[in-house]
């Protein structure tokens, strides 16, 4: 493996998770004009809905960014809030009692939709426009590399700003699916939609370093070698950049949950295409799912917390890259809890605590994501905190090489020995400090797995 990509923690080869999250304060980006959403006719605790007064001072900003302030008090969101644009903050009081209280759910809103379940969000940020290919690499290159040899079909990406790449899988031969899955995992598991789909597999955000006619240098490295028959492919998709939301609670009416995947999109925060952002201190109550992320990179999300009645999905990344989550609690109980799905790669959730917790791949090959620092809190009758979801045409649950370290796992009563199941689904997995106050049993299952320090906390990170 290339060195940039593996370091070794305690003579063990675990990938480099130093560049997930935000690399800078993302605030100092954002311009100094700010507007009050009492400022558009908005009322706190007047039982009267709020949101288009919300929106209207975003649309305010315009492209230029600024401060969205929402002040302390109860506002009633019976719209959904749209941000479309970059370099703007939506601030709520920084004492954490601005309240978005949504009594109505996305069908309500918006029409029955079954995406509901895995998608959406009462606040809904993301950029318009389409991707526009701009070239191919033509050359073999290494995990880790940077400098790649590319053809351009017509204009070349400006230095600092930012672009995909897109790994397809080889159909037919499925040379892709087998470096992802690894050795000991037969083409037979690789599931029937991923070896017929002709969709990138993987997508990857980077900023451009430098640019030629002829080459394209990046920054981070390569998550994942590249060869030409794999067709990487360098996209210019539109995102938004240099985005804070902090210090807002989403409250939504306490429902009795329909049943998976019969969600009527009770759903906090959906974002997408995001780079170089910020979300901190948010909490949600009674949620379908609470923050769900696709297609975004360098995301950092901080001081979560997540109660109420059963959901769906509290956190979910999918087609992500490069994301921190830290400082998270999902007391509410769920179906899916920390999800990594689509090909997610070099996400970390760190210092995290959840009621049953289930550290969620979602099948369609998520690879080399960091879980550390993470506490379950088990109920009188245990569940798997592997136990995961996602269809079976998918593949295996999880990719190579992530990683769950330090998993400490409180039980209320004395017991035999925990065993923890389906590390069959995780090739190339590596498992470190699993604790407890029982005793946790969990045995390699596949060729390359790694199991280290079982019962102890280990006092190395990767992280």
């Amino acid at each position: 493996m290339n060195s940039l990509i593996l370091t070794v923690v305690f003579m063990l080869p675990v990938p480099d998770f130093s560049r997930a999250g935000c690399e800078f304060d993302v605030a100092r980006e954002i311009p100094n004009t700010e507007v009050n959403i009492e400022d558009f006719g908005a009322i706190a605790d007047d039982n009267i809905d709020d949101a288009a007064a919300i929106n209207a001072a975003i649309s305010s900003l315009g492209s230029k960014g600024g401060t969205v302030r929402i002040p302390s008090g109860r506002w009633v969101v019976e719209e959904v809030i749209g941000l479309f644009d970059s370099k703007t903050r939506i601030a709520g009081s920084s004492e954490g009692n601005t309240l978005l209280y949504c009594p109505k759910s996305l069908t309500d809103l918006l029409g029955k939709n079954k995406n509901w379940s895995w998608s959406g969000g009462v606040l809904k940020i993301t950029p318009q426009g389409s991707h526009t290919v701009l070239g191919m690499v033509q050359s073999p290159a290494k995990d880790g590399s940077r400098s790649l040899h590319v053809y351009w079909d017509g204009n070349t990406p400006a230095i600092g700003s930012w672009v995909q790449i897109w790994w397809h899988n080889d159909v037919g031969k499925n040379s892709l699916l087998a470096w992802l899955y690894g050795d000991a995992i037969k083409p037979s598991q690789y599931g029937n939609e991923m070896k017929l789909s002709t969709k990138p597999i993987v997508r990857s955000w980077f900023k451009v370093v430098n640019v030629s006619d002829s080459f394209l240098i990046v920054d981070p490295p390569l998550p994942m070698p590249i060869q030409p028959n794999w067709k990487p492919t360098i996209v210019a998709t539109p995102y938004l950049e240099h985005i804070v939301v902090e210090n807002l609670t989403f409250e939504f009416i306490h429902t009795k949950y329909p049943g998976h995947l019969k969600e009527a999109g009770y759903n906090a925060i959906a974002v997408s295409a995001l780079v170089d952002c910020e979300l901190r201190n948010i909490k949600i109550r009674n949620a379908d799912s609470g923050i769900i992320f696709n297609n975004c990179g360098f995301i950092t999300l901080r001081d979560v917390d997540i109660q109420g009645r059963y959901m769906h999905h509290p956190i979910c990344l999918s087609n992500c890259s490069h994301c921190l989550i830290q400082d998270f609690v999902i007391g509410a109980p769920h179906i899916h809890g920390t999800t990594i799905s689509w090909g997610s790669h070099f996400n970390v959730f760190h210092r995290g605590a959840g009621n049953e917790l289930a550290m969620d791949a979602h099948r369609a090959c998520s690879f080399r994501n960091l879980h550390q620092d993470i506490l379950i809190e088990h109920g009188e009758f245990p569940k798997q905190p592997l136990r995961s979801g996602g269809a079976y045409a998918r593949g295996l649950h999880a990719a190579r090489e992530n990683v769950y370290w330090n998993i400490e796992h409180h039980f209320p009563n004395e017991g035999e020995p925990f065993q923890i199941k389906y590390l069959k689904e995780w090739p190339l997995g590596i498992f470190v400090g699993w604790h407890g106050n029982r005793e946790i049993d969990i045995t390699p299952a596949l060729e390359g797995q790694i199991v280290h320090d079982i019962g102890q906390e280990v006092s190395t990170s990767p992280f």
